[in-house]
């Protein structure tokens, strides 16, 4: 049988990894806006952020979805509120348990956030306000908390 270019590829790409993301799309979306519109000379918000990473599997396909809540305050006054989940649909092959899990808790939500970033910017700066611009949160560091919290909590006996 000798050397097979084709042959050789095709076997090759069964065994990489695939990944394809078939979708994304905004699975939740809220802003409030308290505070427009923005005046010169006030005082710059301080913002408390909150993101998640939630994973569901359906079939064969994986939704991965990275939620944002973002509260801006001014002079503890409420300036606006933006409550949005995000999510991509995920196909995956030839990816075992760590290395899916570890793509899906870091990875995905990673492809997702610059959406993310640009729907907080341009709904901020729609709303009368400057645009917002998001830092992209360290996801490994997330999945590791989330991991140690759902440990934790398999730990702790049911009460009745």
């Amino acid at each position: 049988m000798g050397f097979h270019p084709l042959r050789t590829s095709l076997e090759r790409a069964m065994k990489d990894p695939q990944i394809i993301l078939h979708s994304r799309y905004i699975r939740d979306f809220s802003f409030e806006n308290f505070g427009a519109p923005a005046l010169p000379g006030e005082a710059d918000p301080v913002f408390d952020i909150t993101v998640e990473v939630e994973n569901r599997e359906t079939r064969d396909m994986h939704e991965v979805m990275l939620s944002v809540r973002v509260a801006a305050k001014r002079e503890e006054q409420i300036s606006f509120l933006i409550d949005l989940s995000y999510a991509g649909l995920y196909q995956i092959s030839g990816m075992g348990g760590p290395e899916r899990r570890r793509f899906l808790h870091t990875e995905a939500p990673r492809m997702l956030f610059p959406f993310v970033d640009r729907i907080c910017a341009d709904v901020t700066r729609d709303g009368g306000l400057p645009p917002l611009a998001l830092t992209p949160p360290d996801f490994t560091e997330l999945a590791e908390n989330s991991r140690r919290e759902a440990d934790r909590a398999a730990a702790v006996p049911a009460t009745t």
